[in-house]
């Protein structure tokens, strides 16, 4: 073997003396340790195997030749006795113990012990110790592997396997326990209890088998109970694991498995910002994202911009977008986006990320955090001075620009006067305003140097202007113009104040410290007048000047001139002052003098001052309201005129001066007549009425008459069947009526004839007359006065219409005499089939038409009826019926028409269906037919009767008729004489036989129960006593019928 010793502990040691000669301490310490690993790990067992007395067990023995090398030999031990030894080369030998020789043998591929008839000694610890030709350093077999046997003898499964936490409480099978922290001590005890064999208990997280303690089993009543201490220390790896008490015994088929989880919290691993390469532009949007993995809870994050917090409610534009992911190992992963737009503020800033959760909180830990310094390229940021200037012309300025700029090279420099670029390459005038100098200099000013400058910087970024300007003011001498307030012309009745503004057009400075006025180019005052008289003159405002109690004597043309710190400048064009004032006192005149109603006047107003400007505008007021906005000229004409215009007219003339005085004039407005109220074309009224009146109003001023007409001749006023009622009405404003004349003409009916009206003398024209007056001439009005009364007298032209059925009847006139003229309606069958006096019917009648039609006549005072008969006549129709008559049988033929009367035809129906003629028959009725039949006959026939009226011939009907044979004929002959009679006769014979019989036994029964009613009577009279017999006394039968009284 070399230079190797083979040991049975499967570990090689080489023989190597230089090494042990070099360093003997360190063998030595390895030595112990080796020695102290064994003691500690001896009594430990790998596996616990459990089989039943009397069956096969396989032991197996893991051998991992890639971690260990090439197996030399193994050996099985049972307890401290090796049982059996495998030595392996080119030819295996194997050895077994004589005690086990004929039980135990010895496998390989893969490795393993089998005992055969399992015996109760066979319960023991087995080893199966490896020995290796070269063990590798990654070789962990040094104690073998350990096999505890356990032979059952009798199988109790584990009443309960239950987890109790560290303070003794039980946990439900996947029940979560915590939270609890990484670094945390976990504490389990897993108990199996009441069972047999012995099982074997191991906590698994996962499929990782866990180091623990080893169990204790306590052995009560032949029974096992078995307990496992778990004391674990919590890591990362425990995220999302379940810890299973795993329990394998011969006692249960399957391995029990019963589980808790943890709620592991943990710390972040890992945090990140990222999002900005190199740099950024301002403006642009940034977005730094923080991931941080690994915690458990999700960690709370917090943003900074060097040493203060980032918060995005206290700046609108800056955003924070934060989410947590659960990941599959329970821990979160944590996103948190930072949004802002970059401005050069943020240039070289360092933006930081801060993560913390519970677990570090409580362990008093430091957040994790990550930085990002940020670089933000900008435009030039410009500032520019000083800020006002004040130069005299042809003075030299110096306009300074400074700024800051990431990148700080320039590309363009540009100056700009109230923002016009100025012309930086006139040489002449300007000087710099380059990249290489960015100050300006003005070499000469002048006024049109005046204005803000602002200077305007770019670089790659982009451009930058100065957010302040240089006011840069030249002066020189006042241009001016006069203003006036009010602009306008000004009225001379307001008495009003005008001031005059000597107003700069072009001057600097702009404010005048002397002002000279002029009135027509004559000077009126130079201001301010500071002589010792005039005070109130001196510490005033020169460019106004206040004219006051405008009046027409401020007609002129006004100018000025003014002076600053430049000089006397120009005299301003000149302004005329226009003064307003009214005209003077109407005159009002008009044309006719009397106005008439629905005709025209006309109003004329003149003045004779028309004021300024002069007047040619008026108004107009009526009845004192007004003025009148759409009438302006001096003539004005009403037209039509009506009640309204009966008022007071007034005038005035105006203008922008105002108006002058008014004049006033009363119009008078006379009426010609007119008739308010007229008589209608006609008058009707009932001949029986007690009263009728005719009423007349006439509108007329002045006054006017009326007088009453009948059929042209005046009725007097000595007529008593009339007399008049009038009254002359007032004018009315609601209506527009002027006053006017009510006349009524009433019918003093008790002294007409009868105190009623004749229907054919009293109708009449009834003319109402009115008599002229100054404006109009006579009007009348006529009315017809008609006599009404109900209908009456009301015909029909036919009383009676006969009609076929199938066509169409003539018509029928209803006439009615009445007044008004009446009105008709046709009623048949209670309802309204016609309007109008004439029924016509214009469809085919039918027998359902049959009937009385009503024409029904009415107006408004009554009606009336007349009624008209229509026959519908159709032919007839028959029936056939077999009776027995005077003892023959007997065909009746039924005919049912319109009309009733009809005759008739019988017949035979031979076989080749032809008629043979019967006659006319025996005809007793007018709608009857009757046919005797013969009793001879031998075969069956067919009879057929067909009917006519004035319409014509009906359809025939028919009856079947049996042959009569030889042995009815001879019965017929053989009958008694009582069978000879009618049926009815019969029936009305035995129904008088029958009432007969009845009647004899109700008598009977009658006489038989009073011959038993007296019997019990006297029974009864033979028992009482001698002083109830001399008492009255009534009998009465239960029957309800008083037999007797008797006295004793």
């Amino acid at each position: 073997m070399g230079n190797m010793v083979l040991r049975r502990s499967g570990k090689a040691v080489p023989k190597s003396n230089q090494l042990a000669e070099s360093s003997p301490i360190s063998l030595s310490l390895v030595l112990l340790l080796f020695f102290a690993l064994v003691d500690s790990t001896i009594a430990q067992v790998d596996t616990t195997i459990s089989q039943q007395e009397s069956q096969s067990v396989v032991l197996p023995c893991p051998v991992n030749s890639q971690k260990c090398g090439k197996l030399h030999s193994l050996n099985w031990f049972k307890g401290d006795a090796r049982i059996a030894a495998m030595l392996l080369g080119d030819s295996n030998v194997t050895s077994v113990n004589k005690e086990f020789d004929e039980r135990v043998t010895v496998e390989q591929n893969p490795y393993r012990l089998v005992i055969k008839d399992l015996k109760i000694a066979d319960e023991d610890i087995y080893l199966c110790d490896t020995t290796f030709f070269i063990p590798e350093e990654t070789c962990d077999n040094f104690n073998g592997y350990r096999i505890e046997l356990r032979v059952l003898e009798n199988i109790v499964p584990p009443t309960e396997v239950v987890i109790l936490d560290a303070k003794g409480d039980r946990l439900e099978n996947g029940r979560i326990v915590g939270p609890m922290q990484e670094r945390q001590s976990l504490k389990a005890t897993c108990t199996v209890r009441n069972t047999r064999p012995q099982p074997e208990v191991s906590w698994f997280r996962g499929t990782k088998r866990l180091t623990t303690y080893s169990p204790t089993h306590d052995l009560i009543n032949g029974l096992y109970t078995s307990t496992l201490e778990l004391d674990w220390q919590l890591s990362r790896e425990d995220l999302a694991q379940d810890f299973e008490c795993r329990v394998k015994s011969a006692a249960i088929q399957n391995v029990t498995l019963t589980k808790f989880s943890v709620d592991l919290q943990v710390r972040p691993t890992s945090i990140n910002i990222n999002g900005v390469k190199h740099h950024t532009v301002q403006g642009s949007k940034v977005v730094l994202t923080c991931d941080i993995r690994g915690a458990r809870p999700a960690v709370n994050l917090t943003w900074y911009n060097t040493t203060t917090i980032i918060s995005s409610d206290e700046n609108e534009i800056t955003e924070i977008r934060t989410k947590s992911l659960e990941k599959s190992d329970g821990t979160f992963h944590t996103q948190s986006e930072l949004i802002f737009n970059a401005t050069r503020f943020e240039n070289d800033r360092v933006f930081r990320c801060e993560a913390e959760n519970i677990v570090l909180q409580i362990n008093r830990e430091k957040p994790i955090s990550s930085a990002l310094t940020l670089e933000v390229l900008y435009p030039p940021v410009v500032k520019v001075s000083p800020s006002d200037i004040i130069a005299n012309t042809s003075e030299i300025v110096l306009l300074n620009c400074e700024y800051v700029a990431n990148p700080a090279s320039l590309t363009q420099v540009e100056w700009y006067r109230n923002d016009d670029l100025v012309n930086v390459n006139d040489t002449t005038h300007y000087k710099g305003g380059n990249s290489e100098n960015v100050a300006l200099v003005i070499k000469a000013t002048n006024k049109e140097d005046i204005g803000n400058y602002s200077c305007q910087l770019s670089n790659n970024i982009g451009k930058g202007t100065s957010d302040h300007k240089i006011n840069l003011d030249v002066q020189y001498a006042p241009t001016v113009e006069i203003l006036m307030i009010p602009k306008g012309p000004v009225k001379e009745s307001d008495e009003s104040n005008v001031t005059l503004f000597c107003n700069v057009l072009d001057a600097n400075p702009s404010v005048l410290t002397k002002v000279r006025w002029y009135a027509n180019s004559t000077l009126l005052k130079e201001l301010p007048d500071c002589e010792e008289t005039r005070e109130d003159l001196c510490h005033i405002d020169p460019s106004k000047l206040l004219l006051e109690s405008i009046g027409r004597g401020f007609f002129y043309n006004y100018s000025c001139e003014g002076f600053n710190a430049a000089g006397w400048g120009p005299r301003s064009e000149e302004k005329e002052l226009l003064v307003h004032y009214e005209p003077g006192p109407a005159t009002l005149s008009h044309f006719p003098l009397v106005a008439v109603k629905k005709k025209s006047v006309t109003f004329s107003c003149s003045v004779d001052d028309p004021g300024f400007p002069e007047s040619n505008r008026f108004r107009w007021l009526r009845g004192g309201r007004g003025p009148l906005q759409d009438i302006v000229t001096k003539d004005w004409t009403v037209e039509p005129i009506d009640l309204d215009n009966r008022s007071n007219y007034s005038c005035y003339a105006y203008n922008e001066g105002g108006k002058g005085v008014m004049a006033t004039v009363s119009l008078e407005v006379h009426a010609p007549p007119f008739f308010i109220r007229n008589l209608p074309q006609y008058t009707g009224i009932l001949h029986t009425s007690p009263n009728a009146t005719l009423t007349c109003r006439i509108e007329c001023v002045p006054r006017c008459d009326i007088s009453w007409q009948k059929d042209g001749v005046p009725i007097e006023r000595n007529d008593t069947r009339y007399f008049v009622k009038e009254k002359y009405m007032d004018a009315s404003p609601a209506t527009g009526d002027f006053e006017s004349m009510l006349s009524v003409l009433h019918f003093n009916m008790p002294n007409w004839p009868d105190s009623k009206f004749n229907i054919e003398d009293d109708n009449a024209n009834y003319t109402c007359v009115s008599t002229g007056n100054t404006v109009g001439g006579s009007i009348r009005s006529r009315t017809y006065f008609g006599i009404e009364y109900a209908p009456e007298n009301t015909t029909v032209s036919e009383k009676i219409v006969y009609v076929q059925e199938g066509t169409i009847p003539g018509r029928v006139i209803c006439k009615s005499r009445a007044n008004p003229e009446p009105s008709y309606d046709w009623i048949f069958k209670n309802q309204t089939i016609a309007n109008g006096n004439a029924l016509i019917i214009n469809t085919a009648m039918t027998r359902n038409d049959n009937g009385t039609y009503t024409c029904l006549a009415y107006n408004k005072h009554g009606n009336s009826i007349a009624k008209t008969i229509i026959e519908v006549q159709f032919k007839p129709r028959c029936e056939i019926e077999r009776q027995e008559i005077d003892d023959q049988d007997t065909l009746i033929c039924i005919a049912y028409g319109n009309p009733i009367e009809a005759d008739f035809s019988w017949s035979i129906k031979t076989e080749n269906e032809t008629d043979e003629s019967l006659g006319s028959g025996k005809k007793q009725n007018s709608d009857k037919s009757y046919y005797i039949l013969q009793t001879d006959y031998a075969i069956s026939r067919t009879y057929r009767c067909v009917a006519n009226n004035t319409v014509g011939y009906g359809s025939f009907c028919e009856i079947e008729v049996a042959a009569a044979s030889s042995l009815l004929v001879w019965w017929q002959e053989q009958l008694a004489w009582w069978q000879l009679w009618e049926k009815n006769t019969l029936i009305i014979l035995v129904a008088a036989i029958l009432g007969l019989m009845l009647t004899v036994i109700i008598i009977c029964c009658i006489i038989i129960c009073i011959c038993r009613r007296r019997r019990r009577q006297d029974k009864y009279l033979t028992e009482v006593p001698i002083s109830c017999i001399q008492s009255k006394r009534q009998v009465v039968f239960t029957g309800g019928t008083v037999v007797g009284t008797w006295r004793v």
